[in-house]
């Protein structure tokens, strides 16, 4: 550990970022002070992923004495997030499993009453372009195959049948209340420079963002979704004890 730490850590490279009513030379002084002499024995180079197209999986892990269950969906799509259909996949993906009352949850958890918690997401990078749809739940370990198959056949369905206009109403209006949200606090503010600095971003990107989302029509949406989202490719790993839910049944 100790050797580890020697090698890759240090204040060469890095972003400071103070939110707040302070004096920026005061900061400055005191970061050169504390942080000026702390050099990184090894170059500093962003780790990047990139696609790659994989066979898809579906596994089972037994975890004994584990109580609950957790189910796992992934599928790895090529796109990063300043390609033209990011917005679409990213509403998109709210509109399935990212919000309480989106299709996902309000199926398997409000309506089926089979997972304690169930959600869908939706990341892309800035740079490479390994994306990633993911969904995971919490269940009963009785109840996995069960979120399966309904994970599956409202994934199916979504993509038959594509979302609705009052869907997409109701999305824009809770993306916008939550993106603005997560901007009205200094830690929230913070987070953001933080994350768009190394990429020599400013709040301007996160405009332009929020302009792209309001914009976006249902015909975008479902023919992104469909474009990038195959049921067939979806890996799914299961983790519980499922040898003692069986013996139970």
């Amino acid at each position: 550990m100790k050797k580890f730490h020697q090698q890759f850590y240090g204040a060469t490279q890095g972003d400071l970022v103070v939110i707040g009513k302070v004096d920026p030379a005061a900061v400055k002084s005191a970061a050169t002070e504390l942080l000026g002499s702390w050099k990184s024995a090894s170059p500093y180079a962003r780790v990047i992923a990139n696609y790659k197209e994989v066979s898809p999986a579906n596994t089972k892990i037994e975890t004994p004495d584990k109580e609950n269950a957790e189910f796992s969906a992934g599928l790895r799509l090529r796109m990063r997030d300043s390609d033209p259909d990011y917005p679409a996949l990213v509403m998109a993906n709210y509109m399935f499993g990212g919000g309480l009352s989106s299709r996902l949850p309000d199926r398997i958890r409000n309506r089926e009453g089979l997972s304690y918690g169930v959600r869908s997401s939706f990341t892309a990078p800035a740079d490479g372009d390994a994306a990633l749809f993911s969904v995971s739940a919490i269940a009963n370990p009785g109840n996995v195959p069960k979120v399966e198959a309904s994970f599956l056949d409202e994934l199916t369905r979504t993509l038959r049948d594509g979302f609705t206009a009052s869907e997409l109403a109701a999305a824009k209006k809770s993306i916008q209340d939550s993106r603005i949200g997560a901007r009205s606090s200094d830690a929230g503010v913070l987070n953001l420079i933080a994350l768009r600095e190394p990429y020599n971003r400013t709040l301007a990107w996160d405009e332009q963002l929020d302009a792209k989302l309001a914009a976006l029509t249902l015909d975008q949406i479902n023919a992104a979704f469909r474009r990038y989202i195959n049921t067939a490719a979806v890996s799914i790993v299961k983790g519980g004890d499922f040898k003692a839910a069986h013996a139970y049944q």
